[in-house]
């Protein structure tokens, strides 16, 4: 497992920059354009980027969630103890940040997919945002403490 560690690193960092790229793109920057150019054109554009995100975004997540599951193991495991370090600390921090992203993905495309009204629809690229960029400090700050 220990060879394999730099690949799922790579992999983890991809998705960490294409999720939280996409997600930081459609809060800050994406927003903009419902102000400028109005209801009609910002559904549009919306509409064809969504598209794109619900068939790219699902599986980026999933391979995140289980890149970072194995690389957490070489810190968090019954050998090297669960909670004594702050290392260990911080990255279960990050795991319980990270699965109430994944929880709130879950609850997002079930709502779509089976047709029924979304109650995070306002608050969960925010929300995905918020906790993205603790997750990430997090991460720093881990190997520094």
């Amino acid at each position: 497992m220990e060879s394999l560690y730099p690949y799922f690193l790579i992999i983890h960092i991809l998705c960490a920059i294409i999720f939280l790229g996409y997600i930081f793109t459609d809060v800050v920057l994406l927003s903009l354009i419902r102000k400028k150019l109005g209801e009609e054109i910002a559904d549009k554009i919306f509409s064809i980027i969504g598209s794109r995100a619900r068939k790219i975004m699902p599986l980026c997540l999933a391979l995140l969630i289980l890149s970072g599951g194995v690389m957490i193991s070489r810190y968090i495991n019954s050998e090297v103890g669960f909670f004594d370090t702050t290392l260990q600390q911080f990255l279960f921090i990050k795991m319980i940040l990270a699965f109430v992203i994944l929880v709130a993905v879950v609850i997002s495309l079930s709502c779509y997919y089976l047709g029924l009204k979304n109650p995070l629809a306002k608050i969960i690229h925010i929300l995905a945002l918020i906790l993205g960029l603790f997750i990430v400090l997090l991460a720093k700050m881990a190997f520094y403490f």
